[in-house]
């Protein structure tokens, strides 16, 4: 490489460090203020910053396995759809509202936006990622004082801004917008808390996990507070059991893609299920339904599933989605898409390995971050919910920003708990 090139590549960088610094800051910005008014706007958001970071993508051998992964779970997916009982006839597709039906095609436009957003912004200089850490922080915290008193006060707050907009809507509607924030709280817990920790402001990690448990009660977001539980165990299994911990949660991850559909049959045989339907309130004991008839229909189809969306055609057995990440893939692409998605997260997971080699903190971040994440998608969300897909594409970028942020310079404070 002559003087002149590595000039120019050096001129390159410098542009676009910038400019991807105020994407990032963009994104933090945004993040609790659509956590709280509009979830749904993490589709938009994601896709905009992956349009904005363009100019400064640069892929890397790093970035290229994980994918190749997507690229192969939404080719899988987008061929299932020739015996999908919700299949298309693309002839028949005429207007914008047609054509965004296509889930298939959305896996591919989300893959290049929210793709380029997280590859991109690994790339944003430290003094960036830290003014962009540091907002996203701070952002989260307030999410959680707001979110917190608004559950107290009935959603006093987010009607009044409904009414503001001139548009009234019902208290018991507006508790149930209030309870999305706390999924997005317990994804950007473990980031924020471990940027918290290392700017030395350890007390605002207690009131963000106050918050965040407060109105995941109150709004009764059972899959929050299971996902914080478990979280919190795992966070505890990497840091102190650091590389062997890590490698631990390997097996973790990788055990639900695989045994799902087998553990649900085996309950059902041994009057588990029953015996649960017992016990369980009723939004679980729907969920045991659902469960117990999707594993059911996957033995008819076990090795290419039912076809993208399948599950929406089984009417009331499973309204829209089986509530659970693991067996709507094995439902709908069968073995070869719960695998590749296996593969996917459990590549995420063996990151956290060499990950632990270097920090504790950081290991024990990313693998709290990735369990929750999945917990809260094996109890409530579909695999394919654009929003859902941004805001796991966000708790990538926010656990990438709280990397960049300086260890304190006292000796081993890295090596504190963020909860001590």
């Amino acid at each position: 490489m002559t003087a002149a090139s590595l000039s120019e590549s050096s001129e390159g960088a410098t542009r676009r460090t910038p400019w991807l610094s105020g994407v990032a800051i963009f994104v933090a910005v945004m993040t609790p203020l659509l956590a709280y008014l509009a979830p749904l706007g993490f589709a938009p958001l994601l896709a905009l910053a992956g349009l904005l970071a363009l100019p400064g993508l640069r892929l890397t051998r790093a970035a290229a396995p994980p994918l190749l992964i997507l690229v192969a779970i939404a080719l899988w997916a987008a061929a299932s759809m020739s015996w999908s009982p919700l299949a298309i006839d693309v002839s028949k597709l005429k207007g914008y509202g047609d054509i965004e039906s296509l889930t298939a095609l959305k896996l591919f436009l989300q893959l290049a936006t929210y793709g380029a957003a997280v590859v991109a912004l690994r790339g944003v200089s430290d003094a960036g990622a830290r003014r962009a850490a540091t907002v996203l922080a701070y952002g989260a915290v307030a999410l959680a004082g707001v979110a917190a008193l608004d559950s107290l006060t009935g959603a006093a707050i987010y009607q009044t801004l409904h009414q503001v907009t001139g548009e009234a809507i019902r208290p018991d509607l507006a508790m149930v917008k209030v309870s999305l924030s706390t999924y997005a709280l317990a994804l950007l817990f473990w980031p924020a808390a471990l940027i918290l920790s290392r700017l030395w402001r350890r007390g605002l990690i207690w009131l963000m996990a106050v918050g965040t448990i407060v109105t995941s009660v109150i709004c009764s977001s059972d899959a929050c507070l299971g996902a914080l539980a478990a979280g919190g165990v795992v966070w505890l299994l990497v840091y102190f059991a650091r590389q062997t911990g890590a490698k631990v949660l390997v097996g973790l991850v990788a055990a639900p893609f695989v045994l799902a559909p087998l553990v649900v049959l085996v309950a059902v045989q041994t009057g588990t299920i029953a015996w649960l339907h017992r016990m369980v309130p009723a939004s679980w004991d729907a969920r045991l339904n659902i469960w117990t008839f999707a594993a059911d229909h996957i033995q008819r189809h076990p090795f290419r599933g039912w076809g993208l969306d399948a599950s929406r055609t089984f009417g009331p057995a499973i309204p829209l989605h089986t509530h659970n990440a693991q067996l709507q893939l094995w439902l709908e692409l069968g073995a070869i898409g719960a695998a590749l998605a296996g593969v996917f997260f459990c590549w995420l997971a063996y990151g956290v390995v060499r990950l632990s080699q270097r920090s504790r903190a950081e290991a024990a971040m990313a693998a709290a971050a990735l369990v929750s994440y999945l917990v809260i998608g094996g109890l409530s969300f579909g695999v394919w919910q654009e929003w859902w897909l941004g805001l796991g594409a966000m708790t990538l970028i926010a656990c990438g920003l709280a990397r960049a942020v300086a260890q304190p310079q006292w000796t081993g404070l890295d090596e504190l708990t963020p909860l001590a």
